[in-house]
Formats: structure tokens, C-alpha cells, sequence
């Protein structure tokens, strides 16, 4: 359909690949990227290894890490789009970049501080410098535009979340181009967070298998240029895929637990296939939230079991990536694009003993060739956000 939204621009900075052709090349041949944690002293830790980036950023970038890898993957997607350093004469644009933490750095590298040292006139600048918008608005200042720039926070849902509610602005006509995606930095906040609710992995990140122990902090960032159909075509650009749906739900089950009946991400699955205008046998692939921690994954598979066609093939790509936080939705509907584009569907790797029962069909061992037209990518957050989203081949 002319008006549909379609995605014309993608950048992924990831911990297996700081591009779409490296990034899919090592979801393909399973390679993680788990290494040791080298930024925080971890000697006196029960953990030691995260999915981190070896790949130096752009220290001209001002800001912290969830700026600088937030900015350099929008200019690998604005490159992708074809749209040059200024994007389009006259348009419209909006930003917004999904994140968990935010900037961590003026309050992680103050932890060993002096009285003195806090509220000084450094700490002062760094404080003001790290507020809720910086990363958008980090973006917005490197792509030269004036608009709408935001920060949404929606713990691990917040990158479908960003793709939601630009792709709604989109469709709205509210923007002529949105500038949608996910950022967030390494965090030694995150790393002993999660280490202290013992929901870390101790040597491989197993989503959905029986012996599953847990996930890896990861960091990246992952963007989207979003248009409208029309607009692509009239221009010539390419379109990788089409966004044809998304939701976004919460619940106050609990701070860090879902409710266990999967009750907000049952609700987000449906409506992103009513925003559709599919049903469940129209999907042929899920790209699950999956952890890899032990009550996760039993939801998940619960939700999957009563939303979805039985036997739909799916899988986690966080046995590779990590949990990268704010940037996981987008990261994950980067992977469904790719999948979309090479008609083959990347398994869960490290699944060994899939969790029983599951009327779904786990992924697993190797990469499938098979014809792929609509995948649902699925996310989930502490507090209780949750955001799914559909998207179809070009």
C-alpha cells in the first residue's frame, strides 16, 4: 500500500558486529560475544564476562557511551537510506531512541569520589549533560535537524517501543522521517544489578534450554530510518522491510518479575497483530524476548503457546548478543529484517533441551533456509513494560 511505513535505513553496532553484514554473518555461524569484563574490576565479583564492543567509537562525539554508539549508528542507517549528511530538504523529522540506563557516566565514575569531588563544577556539567533527552538529542545535533527529539525510557522494552511510536508518527503524518532505535552503554549499574538478583549467566546464555541459568549484560545501539511508502518510492530508495504493526502494554505485577501469566506481553502480541491487520497464522517467525532466565522464558513460552500458532518456529538471538538493555527490541528487529531480506531464520544457539511443554517450534543447531514473510519481535522490561512488533518482507 502506498502509505504503508516502511524501513529504508538500518545501523546496528553490536557485540558480534558493528554493521548489518557482520552483525548477520555472526548470528549466522553462531559466534558470541561474551568476553571477559575489562572496565570494572570484577575480581571480587561472582561475575566476570559480559557482551561488550571491542570496536573504538567516534571520540569527536560529545557525550557518554549510550550517545556516541546511539550517534554512529544512526549515521551508518542514514547512509543505508541513502539520505545524505542533512537528510531531506524540508522534511520533517522526529527521533527517538529507546533506552534503559541513559547515561550512567556522571554517576559511575563519582562512586569512589571524595565528599568534595560530588556536585563540583565538572559533576555539575556532567549531571546536566547526562539528563533524560541526551542521546536523541546527540543524534539530532549530528544529523543537523531541528524536531522532535526524545529519550524513551521503557526498560528492555524500549527500543520496540521506539519503533512503535515512530512508526505511528509516521503513519500519522505527523513526521516525514523517523529517526527510531535503541542505546545503551556498558553499565557497571546494570552489570551488579543484574549479578545481585542472580539472573547472570555463569558461562553460556541458553535461552529456552531446561538447563538455562541466566542472561549477559550487553551494550549497543541499533537505528531505523522510518518513512512512508510513498515517500521511499518517489525518492528511489530501497526498503528493506515494512513495519506493519506494534503495541505496547504495562502491568504492576511486580518491580522485576512478570506476571506469570504473561499477562501485558499476551496483550502486546495481540494488538500488534490487530495494528496488523494479521492473525496468529499469518506470522512465520518469533523473535522472542528470551533472557535465558529461568522465569522468563516459562512465561514467554506460556504467552507464545496461547497467542500464536502452534508450531510457529522461533528464537532468541540473546544466546550471542546479550541483553543490550534499551537497545534489545531493536537490535532484535534488526535481526528479523535481515532474517526477512535472506529468507533464513537464526537459531536459538546453545539450546540444547528445549523447556517442555512448548507447542511452538524452538529453533536450534543451525540456521533454516525457508520462506520467511512475517516475523513478530517480542520485548519485555522490568516494571512491568511490554512491546511487540510485526514486520513483513519488502
Amino acid at each position: 500500500m502506498a502509505d504503508d511505513v516502511v524501513i529504508t535505513g538500518l545501523g546496528v553496532l553490536s557485540p558480534i558486529g558493528c554493521d548489518t553484514a557482520s552483525f548477520w554473518d555472526n548470528l549466522c555461524a553462531g559466534r558470541s560475544g561474551v568476553k571477559p569484563v575489562t572496565s570494572i574490576d570484577t575480581s571480587k565479583l561472582i561475575r566476570h564476562t559480559a557482551c561488550t564492543i571491542s570496536d573504538p567509537v567516534d571520540a569527536s562525539i560529545p557525550g557518554g557511551r549510550a550517545s556516541n554508539l546511539a550517534v554512529m549508528a544512526a549515521r551508518q542507517a542514514i547512509g543505508d537510506a541513502n539520505l545524505g549528511p542533512k537528510l531531506l530538504p524540508d522534511a520533517r523529522v522526529s527521533i527517538t531512541i529507546g533506552t534503559t540506563m541513559g547515561e550512567t557516566e556522571f554517576i559511575e565514575n563519582r562512586l569512589d569520589a571524595d565528599a568534595d569531588q560530588w556536585l563540583d563544577q565538572e559533576h555539575t556539567r556532567r549531571i546536566v549533560s547526562g539528563q533524560p533527552g541526551c542521546i536523541a538529542r546527540a543524534v539530532q545535533r549530528d544529523c543537523g535537524v531541528i524536531g522532535h527529539a526524545t529519550d524513551l525510557y521503557g526498560a528492555c522494552a524500549a527500543g520496540n517501543m521506539a519503533l512503535t511510536l515512530a512508526r505511528q508518527s509516521v503513519a500519522n503524518g505527523d513526521c516525514d522521517i523517523a529517526i527510531a532505535g535503541g542505546s545503551d552503554g556498558f553499565s557497571s549499574l546494570a552489570f551488579i544489578g543484574f549479578m545481585r538478583l542472580r539472573l547472570m549467566a555463569a558461562e553460556e546464555c541458553r535461552p529456552f534450554d531446561k538447563n538455562r541459568d541466566g542472561l549477559f549484560v550487553a551494550e549497543g545501539a541499533t537505528v531505523f530510518i522510518l518513512e512512508r511508502a510513498s515517500q521511499a518510492a518517489a525518492r528511489g530508495a530501497r526498503v528493506r522491510a515494512r513495519i506493519a504493526g506494534g503495541a505496547m502494554t504495562s502491568e504492576s505485577y511486580h518491580p522485576t518479575r512478570p506476571d506469570p501469566e504473561g499477562d501485558g506481553l499476551s496483550r502486546a502480541i495481540n494488538a500488534a497483530l490487530a495494528n496488523a491487520g494479521m492473525t496468529p497464522a499469518d506470522i512465520d517467525y518469533v523473535n522472542a524476548h528470551g533472557t535465558g532466565t529461568p522465569q522468563n522464558d516459562m512465561i514467554e513460552a506460556k504467552v507464545m503457546d496461547k497467542c500464536l500458532k502452534p508450531g510457529t518456529p522461533f528464537s532468541s538471538t540473546k544466546a550471542l548478543t546479550g541483553h543490550p538493555m534499551g537497545a534489545a527490541g531493536v537490535m532484535e528487529a534488526a535481526a528479523c529484517v535481515l532474517m526477512l531480506e535472506h529468507q533464513a531464520l537464526i537459531p536459538t544457539w546453545h539450546l540444547q533441551e528445549p523447556l517442555e511443554p512448548c507447542g511452538m517450534d524452538p529453533l536450534r543447531d543451525a540456521v533454516r533456509e525457508t520462506s520467511v514473510r512475517a516475523c513478530l519481535n517480542n520485548s519485555a522490561g522490568f516494571g512491568g513494560y511490554n512491546s511487540s512488533v510485526v514486520l513483513t518482507a519488502a
